[in-house]
């Protein structure tokens, strides 16, 4: 199998580490949307033609499966055709019991897919700012801390916390803190770790419509990963 993980930005390199660490031959492409409209900011349509494209995408890389690691873009999977087969992260099946909160990205929470997917009360916090901090290389900034501060305030003696974005591991630490009795649930990790991995050679092409120099620093700056990026074509 070649897995393929497609996100906006390099929220979805946490579970393609995540993935590499669980088989480490196993081949990878990765597609970072970053030169395309913000998948949040897309209307419903449009993220369905977006995502449908990277999908098609990925399999001319050669990948066989593909994870869709963004949660904006999971939002619009029943409206997509895939060329592949393809799932997304929004799965409750790895959220435990107990009073629950949800910090997202606007689309994602207000599709309100999570919430019905849960079927449990939720309460439900936008937390696009948190995005932009780990895009930037900013998560230890005080500009990240007061956000974090306001965001979580209303949330923080809830028992779960959904981590509905992939950027928001970066700051798991923190978000921790702030929620000390709550198990922090991220459920792009937790898809990566149910997925039937297989090894292969050990593939690894990471892809990126955007700024590849700026994609491979803040990689390099945010998860450790030096890695070879480049735009399509290249």
């Amino acid at each position: 199998m070649m897995l393929g993980i497609l996100d906006w930005g390099i929220g979805g390199l946490f579970s393609l580490r995540r993935a590499r660490e669980l088989c480490p031959d196993l081949d990878l492409v990765y597609l970072a949307d970053g030169g395309n409209t913000p998948y949040g900011k897309q209307s419903r349509r449009e993220l369905a033609l977006s995502v449908e494209r990277a999908i098609a995408r990925l399999a001319g890389l050669g990948a066989t499966q593909v994870l869709v690691a963004c949660h904006s873009g999971s939002t619009a999977l029943p409206d997509v055709t895939p060329a592949v087969p393809t799932q997304g992260v929004i799965a409750p099946e790895h959220v435990p019991a107990g009073r629950t909160a949800l910090i997202g990205g606007a689309r994602t929470v207000r599709s309100g897919r999570w919430r019905r997917a849960l079927d449990r009360p939720v309460i439900q916090r936008i937390a696009q700012p948190l995005s932009a901090h780990i895009e930037a290389g900013r998560g230890d900034s005080d500009a990240c801390r007061r956000d974090l501060d306001r965001i979580l305030e209303p949330v923080r003696t809830v028992e779960v916390l959904v981590l509905a974005c992939t950027h928001y591991v970066a700051l798991s630490d923190a978000i921790q803190a702030r929620c000390p009795g709550a198990t922090l649930v991220d459920p792009a990790l937790a898809v990566v770790e149910a997925l039937p991995l297989s090894a292969g050679s050990g593939r690894l092409d990471v892809v990126t419509t955007g700024d590849a120099a700026a994609m491979r620093q803040v990689a390099k700056t945010v998860l450790g990963l030096d890695l070879r990026c480049r735009t399509p074509g290249s």
